[in-house]
């Protein structure tokens, strides 16, 4: 499986990120493209899942409970996991391999490709030792979080559990992730803060359709 330790971009890289998105907030998701496309400035992509994460699916597992539910008519099925700018999608083939069928969403062409091409030559790594057979899916979609056409790609529209880290990284970030979490909170207000050491995951159900 895949490892990495997480720190924090250095200032420069902040400030740097701070310049590249000073414009109208409508620009963003071109310049989150631009970054992907040059492809020689990316300082959140650290080679590998995050630790916390790590951690939690093989430490903490109680937190979050079980990767199958039970639907409507007592039938098992797996749960749906989201990672919203997933980046190489480190993190969506960690879930995937820890039994959820797993969806990371960016909007950039560019960075949904990096992430298969990272499932081709890596996704191995993800493995789980004698679990092979409990994987789920890993699946992902360009789209834009807050235009809600993505979702149609996404079978049944409705997520168990949504996984992000990048909150706190950047002004741009924490404007975004206000945005989003007023977004999941509308259809279901209940969520689950997961700390583990300064960085908090945030873990929330959202099982309504997002839009």
């Amino acid at each position: 499986m895949a490892t990495t330790t997480a720190s924090p971009p250095p200032s420069d890289d902040r400030a740097r990120l701070r310049s590249h998105f000073n414009g109208p907030e409508s620009t963003h998701p071109d310049r989150w493209a631009q970054l992907w496309e040059a492809g020689d400035f990316l300082p959140w992509d650290r080679g590998g899942p995050n630790p916390a994460l790590i951690d939690l699916l093989n430490e903490k597992r109680a937190i979050i409970g079980d990767y199958f539910v039970e639907d409507a008519s007592a039938s098992k099925r797996r749960k749906t996991a989201l990672v919203p700018g997933c980046g190489r999608g480190y993190d969506v083939l960690l879930l995937a391999n820890h039994g959820y069928d797993a969806y990371g969403l960016e909007v950039s062409e560019k960075a949904v490709e990096r992430c298969y091409e990272e499932k081709k030559v890596n996704e191995h790594k993800y493995m789980r030792k004698g679990h092979s057979n409990n994987a789920g899916t890993s699946t992902f979609i360009k789209g834009d979080f807050f235009d809600t056409q993505w979702v149609h790609a996404v079978p049944g529209g409705k997520f168990d559990l949504i996984y992000d880290y990048t909150g706190k990284n950047s002004r741009t970030t924490r404007l975004v992730m206000s945005k989003w979490e007023a977004k999941v909170r509308r259809n279901r207000p209940a969520w689950k803060g997961y700390t583990t050491g300064n960085r908090k995951e945030r873990m929330r159900s959202a099982r309504e359709q997002i839009g």
